[in-house]
């Protein structure tokens, strides 16, 4: 267990140092943003380039793996809109932030630097496939109950535009475009100029410490208030998300050093994102950011247990 404590306390370290730096008004909300957008379209972009185009396509598209966290996201995501109906029963809205919650953990600002302290690449292309599976399943999906929920009684062409929209604008984000230009990369077999090479690998060496930063800074920012609800959307999220997730890599038969990344990306706390979709989509956003704030400081433990249980420090 020290050595488990070896990786995760530095981690969640550094998530401390951005939440007292913004409690303590250190940093003003546009500093938080500036450091956001560093993270968002160089950074992390940076490194999912080099975890993905340095992999064979066989070691990323490992379809046992991705069958098994999709289906689990599925079920965590259309489960946790139901079980909703009695813990947030205001609105359709309210009740797709919880279930959104619930699901969507936070795999690029902490899943990705956790793997990358454990310091094996394969591992870290595992996280990688869960973080596409989270964006392209989770997240749209989610836009799309959200878009149905809010426009009851309008015109399905309007919907559908706003729909397009959303769906298109997220498929260009700089994570997605960094996924496959990698995928490029591995399948063509090529590799960066010198030059190029180096300067990525400084972008991608900068993501870690800077997206972790970024998480304190963020939640430093929020008051939190445990109303209704919030305890059940951490324990689905830290608890049943991973178990769920443990049984399915069980019965599809993925690979066990594999399985053991996608449990852990399972049992990672909530996204910020969930809290920007809450928001934007007129749910209440109290409860979303009470959840990402408990989940994170309880990650400290589970995350950490998780660990020294699946034996990653061992890879």
């Amino acid at each position: 267990m020290l050595t488990v404590l070896e990786v995760t306390l530095p981690v969640f370290a550094l998530i401390g140092c951005g939440w007292i730096a913004a409690y303590r008004r250190l940093l003003t909300p546009e500093a938080t943003r500036g450091i956001n957008v560093f993270v968002f379209m160089f950074a992390l972009p940076a490194m999912l380039f080099r975890a993905v185009s340095t992999q064979s396509l066989d070691q990323i598209a490992d379809l046992r793996f991705v069958g098994a966290y999709a289906l689990s996201a599925l079920a965590m995501l259309l489960g946790g809109r139901w079980l909703a109906r009695r813990h947030a029963p205001q609105s359709a809205p309210q009740r797709i932030a919880f279930a959104f919650s619930a699901t969507h953990g936070n795999l690029g600002y902490l899943g990705l630097p956790l793997m990358a302290q454990l310091g094996n690449a394969h591992l870290l292309t595992a996280m990688v496939m869960a973080l596409l599976v989270d964006i392209l399943l989770v997240i749209v999906l989610s836009i799309v109950m959200f878009e149905f929920a809010q426009s009851r009684g309008g015109h399905a062409s309007d919907r559908m535009l706003r729909l397009r929209a959303a769906i298109g604008g997220l498929l260009k984000t700089p994570l997605i475009l960094g996924i496959a230009v990698g995928l490029v990369f591995a399948m063509g077999r090529w590799s960066l100029p010198t030059p190029a090479d180096t300067f990525v690998g400084l972008l991608a060496a900068a993501a870690g410490p800077s997206a972790l930063f970024a998480i304190g800074a963020s939640l430093g920012e929020r008051r939190v208030t445990l109303d209704q609800g919030v305890p059940m959307m951490v324990a689905l999220k830290l608890l049943v998300h991973p178990a769920l997730v443990a049984f399915l890599m069980w019965t599809f038969g993925a690979d066990p050093r594999l399985a053991a990344v996608g449990i852990l990306a399972a049992a990672l706390p909530t996204a910020s994102n969930t809290f920007i979709l809450a928001q934007r989509y007129g749910a209440d956003t109290r409860p979303v950011g009470a959840a990402l704030a408990l989940g994170t400081a309880l990650a400290v433990v589970s995350v950490s247990a998780v660990i020294w249980l699946l034996d990653l420090t061992a890879s």
